[in-house]
């Protein structure tokens, strides 16, 4: 039984990395409802492991991205000024929340993440092109913009992004999810640049992944210090999930951005539902 559970932590951990180096965001997503639901793994302990899997998957897609030019290093960093302490602070938290808490308010964030996908993509298809421009077009005094190769269309796309302000404040929410929920804040912040401040989703993809590995390595030293980390679940989960991370970041540039939303949205209302019934009491995970 101890091998199977093993592998099967193997299996959740290389689609985890995945999926969370595509979208970048961080793999915690999936990370957390897997270990509750599936592996019977207390909420707590849970959040701890995401949050080594998440420095896993920035750190495993990190070189890709910036080879790539997909990483827009001065953005992440201006973000992270508010991202990171909100992270620090709401992982205090943690601790004291009731575990059908957590899960409620994991399959909430879940069904926003959702509803940006599948709202996102058609809103973009009705529209393709509302946010990439010529970083020479306007003033861009913080010298936040940028271009990159996109294989996909062979092209050279250069973006502007807007909304800076918004951007920095609405950070802070992507920080306390980071630190209440363990998944990087991935899933606000990759949103929130492509959707608000008009990223290109490869870019706020790339861009995302750099912010998850900052924001979740300051929480999982909190999280190690409650004893929230197991050692056991934790470093073979953060493995995998390295090394599907290193697949998800070479295929991001390869693959188009729409089919990706529209398929991690149903994924997404699916995990929430799961959370949902388990906050309630209906849904019981299985132990180890």
């Amino acid at each position: 039984m101890e091998i199977i559970y093993y592998a099967g932590l193997a299996a959740m951990g290389l689609v985890a990395g995945l999926l969370g180096a595509l979208l970048g965001l961080g793999g915690g997503v999936f990370v957390v409802p897997a270990l509750t639901l599936l592996f019977g793994v207390p909420t707590s302990t849970a959040i701890g492991t995401s949050n080594v899997a998440v420095v896993a998957t920035s750190t495993g897609g990190a070189s890709t991205y910036i080879r790539n030019r997909l990483t827009n290093i001065r953005l992440g960093l201006l973000l992270l000024t508010s991202t990171t302490v909100a992270a620090l602070i709401s992982s205090l938290l943690v601790s004291v929340l009731p575990a059908q808490v957590l899960s409620g308010l994991f399959a909430v964030v879940l069904i926003y993440v959702a509803y940006t996908m599948l709202a996102g993509g058609r809103r973009q298809s009705a529209n393709p092109q509302p946010s990439v421009l010529s970083p020479q077009s306007s003033k861009d005094a913080l010298g936040l913009g940028g271009s990159y190769y996109d294989p996909a269309t062979g092209k050279t796309e250069q973006y502007m992004p807007r909304r800076v302000g918004v951007g920095v404040g609405t950070s802070a929410l992507a920080g306390v999810i980071a630190g209440l929920l363990g998944v990087g804040g991935g899933i606000v912040q990759m949103p929130v640049m492509n959707l608000l401040m008009g990223i290109p989703l490869k870019v706020a993809t790339g861009t995302s992944n750099f912010m998850i590995g900052v924001t979740a390595t300051s929480a999982a030293f909190v999280r190690y210090a409650h004893g929230d980390v197991d050692p056991l679940i934790a470093v073979p989960t953060a493995l995998c999930v390295f090394l599907g991370a290193r697949l998800g970041a070479w295929l991001v540039p390869r693959m188009p951005g729409a089919r990706l939303k529209t398929i991690f949205g149903w994924v997404a209302v699916v995990i929430a539902i799961l959370m949902l019934l388990q906050a309630l009491g209906i849904y019981s995970a299985r132990g180890r």
